[in-house]
């Protein structure tokens, strides 16, 4: 008997022994089970690419910098708060401060300098000017014309104006990017550039189509023609008389926008007065024709062009200012 006992203890010893070499599951099943219950508690890391408050990001177009781009054209009333800024910075240089005030076609004649309570803007006595952005804002506001987009100015212009933007980004101003960029980053991690969209980048977003809830054949073969079914346009461009004599109330007299401004094909109309497309962009085709990074050539068509002509295989050149030909903001961020 005591032989057969100390036979089954040295057998307990060498199956405890063997086991114990065995990996231990049990314990790696642990180990992970409590990683997971940790994690449960773990403030999870903001998303990688930060939200820019009236800004839209394009995925497509992300490099080595993250790619924003404005939702609509530059407005008039943005662009005259350009203009009071470089009055408040060139009170004794009028020169330079002029050259930023559109030039005097027939749209910004009929919207912006016929309106009395704006004219220190441009009169010689600079130093009586009395304007802020709060009462321009309620000017504009009330004229109906705070969100038509700004015309008749040259790609200097427009280079300047890319140039205070960027200063504002920096947080340099009042108002700016750092008053809109996403909390959960820290601006002073990013380097800011902006720009208008080159040609390429233009035709990619007038050619995708990337929201899941947008049937893209019949919204491209919409896009290619500029109207429904029901024959109302979707964008402002210059349109056959079969659109233009149909029953659709969006181009009839008494609509607003054609009562105000003229019918399509005639006159510029406020930016999103139209549906956006499936980015969130409004005005892409139309309206105004955009500047591009390559200079003299504009994309997007115009009210004065035919709805072919807003498409992405197609462009427009220009040699001077125009009543149709106007600019969108690209805002690229990189990290430092």
């Amino acid at each position: 008997m005591k032989y057969s006992f100390l036979s089954l203890i040295l057998i307990i010893l060498t199956t405890v022994s063997v086991f114990a070499q065995l990996p231990d599951h049990r314990k790696e099943h642990q180990k992970h089970h409590g990683h997971h219950a940790e994690r449960k508690h773990q403030v999870h890391a903001p998303n990688a690419t930060p939200n820019i408050l009236g800004w839209v990001h394009i995925h497509e177009l992300d490099t080595e910098s993250i790619y924003y781009i404005r939702p609509t054209e530059v407005t008039l009333l943005e662009w005259t708060y350009f203009i009071l800024d470089k009055y408040a910075v060139e009170k004794n240089n009028s020169a330079t401060y002029k050259l930023a005030l559109p030039e005097r076609n027939p749209v910004n004649e009929l919207h912006f300098y016929s309106i009395d309570e704006l004219k220190p803007l441009w009169a010689d006595s600079l130093n009586t000017l009395k304007l802020t952005p709060a009462n321009v804002k309620e000017i504009l506001t009330k004229k109906g014309v705070a969100n038509l987009p700004v015309t008749g100015i040259t790609m200097e212009a427009v280079k300047e104006y890319m140039e205070y933007l960027t200063i504002t980004y920096k947080g340099t101003a009042a108002n700016g990017i750092h008053n809109d960029f996403d909390k959960a980053f820290k601006i002073q991690d990013y380097i800011m550039s902006v720009t208008v969209p080159s040609t390429t980048e233009y035709r990619i977003l007038l050619a995708n189509f990337n929201k899941a809830n947008v049937d893209t054949v019949a919204y491209k073969a919409n896009m290619s023609r500029g109207f429904d079914d029901n024959l109302c346009p979707l964008f402002n461009a210059n349109f056959s008389d079969t659109v233009m004599k149909s029953t659709c109330p969006d181009v009839q007299a008494a609509n607003a926008l054609v009562a105000k401004f003229g019918r399509h094909g005639k006159a510029v109309f406020p930016a999103g007065s139209f549906a956006a497309d499936p980015y969130g962009l409004f005005d892409l085709r139309g309206n105004v024709s955009e500047m591009t990074t390559n200079e003299g050539v504009s994309m997007g068509g115009s009210y004065r062009t035919l709805p072919s002509a807003c498409s992405s295989e197609s462009a427009q050149a220009y040699t001077k200012t125009a009543t149709w030909l106007g600019f969108r903001p690209v805002l690229l961020i990189k990290k430092k």
